[in-house]
């Protein structure tokens, strides 16, 4: 079951409880977005605690819904999780950083009280000069392209990445990339739809041959277990203080397998 509270609105807040079905999803939705457009802004708290199970076919209508809200999200700049289950509560350190446009925090059953006033305070902080947070960098090396990640990542922006490795796929044979990843503050949800970099990403899989990640955050590790798992590319974390180390990793001669 999924109830809404708007009691206290512009806190927004969710309970689940027990095994949730898809039916039960397809009627919270309307609701919540009834609720949304209501309030305008909105914190959300989302009561775990008694939260069992989701069947299959709810699992992939919430994913649907939520694909529809990511151009919102911007309306629910904070969520707090309330849950005591370990893997939970990890997985949403994992993911904050990568949710756009949204803070997300996993708050223990006993830290009701604290994570209704994190999630109910809407105060706008003051925001920082707008500059790129995407950029390339100059590798000198055909071989080797390099690039910056330090902030928001936008759909205009992209096209500064893309591009050069798009020519650097149409001349063929393998080569070796590097990314400096200062603070990764988020990206336009548009992204997860752009063709052209869906399209680079994929053929760019099958011609890297090593991938350079600097940066000291470590909520990149797991992503990159898994990437290690379907790809064949070689891929090091490298701290910022060793960031010598990885350049000149990535400017080693290719091997004559690669």
């Amino acid at each position: 079951m999924i109830t809404l509270d708007t009691s206290n609105s512009p806190l927004l807040r969710i309970k689940v409880i027990g095994e949730v079905t898809r039916d039960e999803v397809r009627r919270f939705y309307p609701e919540f977005h009834k609720a949304l457009d209501s309030a305008g802004r909105a914190g959300l708290l989302v009561d775990l605690e008694e939260f069992t199970d989701v069947s299959a076919g709810a699992m992939l209508e919430d994913v649907l819904h939520e694909m529809g809200l990511l151009g919102e999200l911007s309306k629910m700049p904070r969520c707090a999780l309330i849950t005591d289950n370990r893997v939970m509560a990890g997985l949403v350190r994992y993911l904050n950083p990568i949710v756009p446009r949204m803070q997300v925090r996993a708050f223990g059953a006993k830290e009701r009280a604290e994570a209704e006033a994190w999630a109910g305070d809407l105060t706008e902080k003051p925001r920082k000069p707008e500059t790129p947070g995407l950029r390339m960098l100059e590798s000198g090396d055909d071989d080797v392209l390099a690039f910056e990640l330090d902030g928001y990542m936008d759909d205009d922006q992209i096209e500064a990445l893309v591009r050069p490795f798009r020519e650097r796929l149409d001349k063929g044979g393998k080569f070796n990339a590097l990314v400096r990843l200062k603070h990764f503050g988020g990206f336009d949800p548009e992204l997860l739809f752009d063709k052209s970099l869906i399209g680079m990403k994929w053929d760019a899989v099958q011609a890297l041959d090593r991938y350079a990640i600097v940066t000291d955050s470590g909520w990149v590790r797991p992503f990159v277990g898994f990437a290690r798992l379907v790809s064949r590319v070689d891929i090091r974390i490298f701290p910022m203080a060793e960031e010598a180390e990885a350049w000149a990793w990535v400017k080693e001669p290719m091997s004559e397998t690669a």
